[in-house]
């Protein structure tokens, strides 16, 4: 079983930091080195990697987005260079991060990413995929932030936002470009429980919230619910605060008991 803590969280995006913000010739051969592992190694979800141009195949999965809050302003003020360092030894700490929680991850987008978590028992499963939001942001403000203060550089913010349902897995483009784009309400209103999250807020929708038999973790937003109107009907579509910190002193169990499997390996007993 192995061990992951926000200290090893630190160490991957100090790391990343560092080597991507060496010139030398060392920098270079990892560079390369790196290039070579990642073309076999692209984010995405297996079981949608055999997908042809135009085919879609359809999954009930928690989408999650993590995201760098307010750092648009960053981008205004500091070095290109050592903003995007930054984001990539960031965002290279929230890929390892779903990935040890049983997650995908399945794409970039700009300074967030962007996983899914295929259910094996679907409360466990829906646990795991708060437990790598809460992880994730309680890495960077107890074990990044101080690093960044004592480098100079201006602390980091973050968010999350996810929910549950069906999502459709779709091939598009044509034979020589395409991508698997992913296309769901769940995943849409996970982006958008994100762009409501303030900073420090992990935001869920009521399909996440409803897997879970315990609510004492969820408040009702103040902007809840969302309502969707067509043809003079209106429904409803609640959405909640996690109270995230709660979560995160029983989250390095949960890892090592996991042991890096994908969520949807675990079976109920």
């Amino acid at each position: 079983m192995t061990d992951y803590s926000k200290e090893h969280f630190g160490a991957t995006v100090r790391e990343n930091f560092t080597i991507r913000q060496d010139r030398s010739a060392a920098f270079e051969h990892a560079q390369l080195s790196a290039r070579t592992h990642l073309e076999t190694r692209s984010l995405g979800h297996p079981d949608f990697e055999d997908l042809e141009v135009g085919s879609k195949r359809s999954a009930d999965m928690i989408a999650v987005f993590l995201d760098l809050s307010n750092f648009t302003g960053r981008t205004f003020w500091d070095d290109p260079d050592v903003t995007a360092d930054l984001a990539d030894a960031v965002l290279s700490g929230f890929i390892e991060t779903v990935s040890k929680f049983g997650g995908y991850p399945l794409g970039l987008r700009g300074d967030g990413l962007f996983a899914g978590f295929t259910p094996g028992p679907k409360d466990f499963t829906a646990v795991m995929a708060l437990g790598a939001c809460a992880f994730a942001l309680d890495a960077i403000e107890r074990e990044v932030n101080p690093w960044l203060e004592s480098q100079g550089l201006a602390r980091l913010q973050a968010r999350a936002g996810l929910d549950f349902g069906p999502i459709t897995f779709i091939r598009t483009g044509s034979a020589h470009n395409n991508e698997i784009n992913p296309i769901g309400f769940a995943a849409n209103f996970a982006a958008k429980c994100e762009k409501i999250a303030n900073s420090w807020e992990v935001v869920a929708g009521q399909g996440l919230v409803g897997l879970l038999p315990d609510e004492r973790h969820f408040l009702e937003h103040e902007r809840s619910p969302k309502r969707y109107t067509r043809d003079h009907e209106t429904r409803s579509y609640k959405f909640f605060q996690c109270r995230w910190r709660g979560i995160v002193p029983h989250l390095p169990g949960v890892i090592r008991a996991l042991d890096g499997s994908p969520t949807s390996e675990v079976k109920t007993c």
